[in-house]
């Protein structure tokens, strides 16, 4: 074997390892696969009220929850393989629920939910769209950020 078919048998098993990745990760639990899971996704970015029994003053908790929607069959699929574990931690970070959905949910409107083109960042609080982030140069600027703090970086665009 020479240098040329060792780098080709080496690119082969690259690309079958991120076909194998990323049909594992569209299967996960970290996909939104039906309408019901996406619906029961976003119930979770209700605000919920807390009243103190000392003060008797009542406080707000706002919750947000991030979906990306992305399209399995394209290139930045295969970049959100190693890129989704950095929007995971920095979700994590904030307690702000992060899932991955498919472009094409059966009974799922992209346009309800002012989705123009994918891939789409879409950040929800109290189950109302807060912002809508789309291109993938965008998506990409939020992901190589150094700043853990997703709400600053999400009103910056």
């Amino acid at each position: 074997m020479d240098f040329t078919d060792i780098k080709k048998r080496a690119f082969e098993i690259k690309n079958k390892a991120l076909k194998y990745s990323s049909d594992k990760l569209s299967e996960s639990s970290l996909t939104l696969n039906s309408k019901k899971e996406f619906d029961e996704f976003i119930a979770r970015s209700e605000n919920t009220k807390f009243t103190s029994s000392e003060t008797g003053k009542e406080k707000v908790f706002v919750k947000r929850v991030i979906i990306l929607f992305w399209d399995e069959k394209t290139d930045f699929f295969k970049k959100a393989l190693y890129k989704a574990p950095v929007l995971i931690a920095k979700s994590f970070s904030q307690n702000i629920p992060f899932k991955l959905a498919k472009s094409i949910i059966k009974d799922v409107k992209l346009s309800d939910f002012m989705v123009t083109e994918v891939p789409s960042l879409i950040v929800f609080e109290n189950k109302e769209i807060h912002k809508v982030i789309t291109w993938e140069k965008n998506i990409l600027k939020l992901v190589n950020s150094f700043n853990l703090d997703i709400n600053t970086l999400t009103k910056d665009m």
